[in-house]
């Protein structure tokens, strides 16, 4: 009998310590997502950040089994709404999209009550929408190397318009300047439309901005695209050659979409959520939708990511310095 009492008590014992061993030997993501996962987009509704986080997220959550819920809240140059998520539980039932200022405003010195590279975990870069050496066309310029050339006959150099001052459009003409030794004057709008339209109407030679949505007007042929900013030619608008074919090489930039995360999330959660993003964004639908808006599709490592938003916080941090650049 006592035999027996203690063979029952060692058999609840290692059932005891199984269970214990089993709860020890979970990881966090077993658990998640255990409720509904929010998208928090720092910017207004319908524009391209907007548009690309609607355009993965069903796949998401689908592969996730749980809603995601895209949350839009604009304003502050994306601070507010990037705070809020450094600020949020770090189970990864928070997502953060995030555009070129999670670099820029670093790079630009503006204070923000966030460290990107230290209270954020990168998830992954989705997707590039790569800039565009525009001009207008009157110009007497049928490459960069002939617009360089151009430009040299000017005291001054040739005027480019931008967005704004700061603006992507800015760094990256002043990281064309660095790249072809010329000098240009730049020209600062209140955003792309009117930019362009001062472009389109002859009253400014040059423009640099962004694909989207700059490529709509190269496709209409009402301004002309002499270089696209990255390693690859666009589908969209295969005859622009990149910068390296047209003889300056290093000269790549684009206004960069991904996702992030609060610090402390678990590796095991990132991963998850990583796996689900790019079940989704290799879907041939997603992918077509994105391609034919004129993104490129990138979707790389967390690990890939932040190598590349430190880099990208060194490039335009030199390039700000040099050029005593100052935001609106």
């Amino acid at each position: 009998m006592k035999v027996l009492f203690l063979r029952q008590v060692g058999c609840f014992l290692a059932l005891a310590l199984g269970c214990v061993g089993s709860v020890f030997s979970q990881s966090p993501a077993d658990n998640f997502p255990s409720k509904t996962i929010r998208l928090i987009v720092p910017y207004a509704p319908g524009g391209g950040t907007d548009l690309v986080m609607r355009a993965i997220a069903p796949g998401m959550s689908e592969a996730l089994g749980q809603a995601i819920v895209i949350e839009n809240r604009a304003g502050a140059g994306t601070i507010t709404a990037t705070d809020a998520v450094v600020r949020a539980e770090p189970d990864g039932h928070v997502l953060l999209a995030v555009g070129a200022p999670i670099y820029l405003n670093t790079a630009l010195g503006i204070k923000t009550p966030y460290d990107p590279l230290k209270d954020l975990a990168p998830v992954s870069l989705l997707v590039n929408n790569p800039g565009l050496l525009l001009v207008g066309a009157s110009v007497n310029a049928k490459t960069v190397k002939e617009l360089v050339a151009l430009s040299k006959q000017h005291k001054s150099g040739l005027s480019y318009a931008s967005a704004g001052t700061g603006s992507f459009g800015h760094l990256v003409g002043e990281l064309l300047k660095v790249r072809t030794g010329i000098e240009m004057e730049h020209i600062p709008y209140k955003g792309s439309a009117p930019a362009l339209a001062d472009l389109m109407g002859g009253q400014l030679p040059m423009a640099i901005d962004a694909m989207i949505p700059s490529g709509a007007q190269v496709k209409t042929g009402k301004v002309r695209a002499l270089a696209i900013f990255s390693s690859e030619r666009s589908p969209l608008l295969p005859d622009v050659p990149t910068l390296a074919e047209a003889g300056f090489p290093g000269t790549e930039a684009a206004a960069t979409f991904g996702l992030m995360l609060p610090a402390k999330t678990p590796p095991s959660v990132i991963a998850k959520i990583h796996a689900a993003m790019k079940k989704a964004i290799t879907n041939p639908v997603t992918r077509k939708q994105l391609d034919e808006m004129g993104y490129q599709v990138v979707a790389n490592t967390p690990e890939q990511f932040g190598v590349y938003l430190r880099e990208q916080i060194i490039t335009w941090t030199r390039i700000v310095k040099d050029n005593n650049i100052k935001p609106d």
